[in-house]
């Protein structure tokens, strides 16, 4: 996963309340805590917070549409792919959902067909043929895509957006949006139409995909809104064949970096923001964190980090303690201890970058192996 990568998603999706991209396999944990962290996200934003129980459920019906339809992968190919995608975004006050899974090619024409049965009808016309699928039973093999595919069309009150993207001889990528807009109807000034298209989520996706990276967060990074990202990574790391003590080495690093951002980032609209990456690379997890920074602050931050990286094991563990003594003495915050004690537990420097946005602001990126 390229450094450069954080601010290349943070450039284009700067002026989003959330995103939140999942690239990797689903199991009810990890849906439950995607959920709750854009509900999170939801619940502060006063023209969005009516839309919960609507985004929620339509949330849940992508994960369900994931696990149960989407194919799983054996051998090599495993490799080169993660077996589901999801992505929530809120941008004003529209709500973008697009999920993403493998489907068998020979499976595409019955599904295309069913997207334009349901986009080819209204709100009325969708009630009476959820009615009938339910009373006839008409359901597929699998459990009843045609039922999940009406109540996301009838829940948003938008037509389905979809793509099938060429994967392999065997399979495509199915991917699906859905938009849901709030009842307001004026627009504040200056304020520009919301618009992400379909083909903007897969282009995120085939990023993903060619860095290996599993999670994106861009969003508040409060102490409230980092518990959920934590509890996916979590789920992510019982899974991964290491050792009881690489694994909290790996937790500990992943929790300072994002307090990292919590506690040094630019405050704006009262609200921490940053972003947040983490992908595989063999045999270890890549992290990248980026956030804005003050431009007065670049000097004195990038002699702080230069200084980090030229010191040994030995040097860095003796600048540790000193800093945790500071402390405890009035007027001092022993302030940049939290990347002292990243860089003891790492395998190589702490890799960073500051890229100038504006006259007050830098954007501090930051890229670990763990």
């Amino acid at each position: 996963m390229n450094i450069n990568s954080t601010f290349w998603f943070f450039d284009r999706i700067k002026e989003d309340n959330l995103c939140l991209l999942y690239n990797g396999d689903f199991s009810d944990e990890i849906t439950n805590k995607l959920i709750e962290l854009s509900e999170y996200n939801i619940n502060n934003i006063d023209s969005l917070s009516k839309m919960k129980k609507k985004a929620s459920f339509l949330m849940a019906e992508c994960f369900q549409n994931i696990v149960r339809h989407g194919e799983s992968l054996d051998g090599e190919i495993h490799a080169t792919a993660n077996e589901g995608f999801f992505l929530t975004k809120n941008w004003q006050d529209i709500y973008y959902i697009t999920s993403g899974n493998l489907i068998e090619t020979p499976k595409i024409d019955n599904l295309q067909r069913q997207l334009e049965k349901v986009n080819s009808l209204d709100k009325d016309e969708l009630k009476v043929l959820y009615r009938e699928v339910l009373e006839n039973e008409e359901i597929s093999d699998k459990g009843g895509a045609g039922l999940g595919l009406i109540e996301m069309a009838r829940k948003s009150g938008q037509k389905l957006e979809y793509v099938f993207k060429d994967f392999s001889e065997k399979y495509a990528l199915f991917y699906n949006q859905i938009i849901l807009k709030s009842n307001r109807e004026e627009k504040k000034p200056g304020e520009q139409s919301a618009s992400f298209e379909i083909d903007e989520a897969i282009g995120y996706h085939q990023r993903m995909i060619e860095e290996n990276i599993l999670v994106i967060h861009k969003g508040d990074f409060s102490q409230d809104a980092i518990f959920p990202v934590l509890k996916i990574i979590e789920e992510n790391l019982q899974r991964e064949k290491k050792d009881a003590a690489s694994k909290k080495k790996i937790f500990h690093i992943l929790v300072e970096l994002l307090q990292n951002i919590s506690r040094h980032c630019v405050v704006v609209a009262n609200k921490k923001e940053g972003i947040f990456m983490i992908g595989k690379s063999e045999n270890y997890f890549v992290v990248n964190t980026g956030n804005l920074i003050e431009n007065e602050k670049v000097d004195q931050l990038r002699e702080h980090i230069d200084h980090i990286n030229s010191l040994n094991g030995k040097e860095l563990k003796e600048l540790y303690l000193n800093k945790l003594r500071d402390r405890n003495m009035p007027n001092n915050g022993g302030a940049g201890i939290g990347l002292i004690d990243i860089a003891r537990r790492l395998i190589s420097p702490l890799n960073y970058s500051i890229q100038k946005v504006d006259e007050n602001k830098s954007f501090l990126s930051l890229n670990v192996i763990a």
